[in-house]
């Protein structure tokens, strides 16, 4: 038996935690740009990837779901 899960859009990681783009952006140490193109499908850079995820993180413990990991999320990411 395979299971299949899908990733989840970065936008309703955000949104499910009652986050805006802004806040978001500011508790990860990243611009609202950055949250913005990430939402779009367009690459970010991986350290900034890192930095939304953990903030995602420790708001997803304060509520008392699971962490996501990277590959959690539909984004795409590129090493520079």
């Amino acid at each position: 038996m395979m299971i299949v899960t899908e990733q989840i859009k970065l936008a309703d990681a955000r949104a499910e935690l009652g986050f805006s783009q802004k806040a978001l952006a500011s508790f990860a140490g990243v611009s609202k740009q950055v949250v913005i193109n990430a939402e779009k499908g367009l690459a970010i850079q991986r350290i900034q990837a890192h930095r939304i995820l953990a903030r995602l993180n420790v708001e997803r413990q304060k509520v008392g779901k699971q962490a996501l990991s990277i590959t959690d999320l539909d984004w795409k990411i590129y090493s520079r």
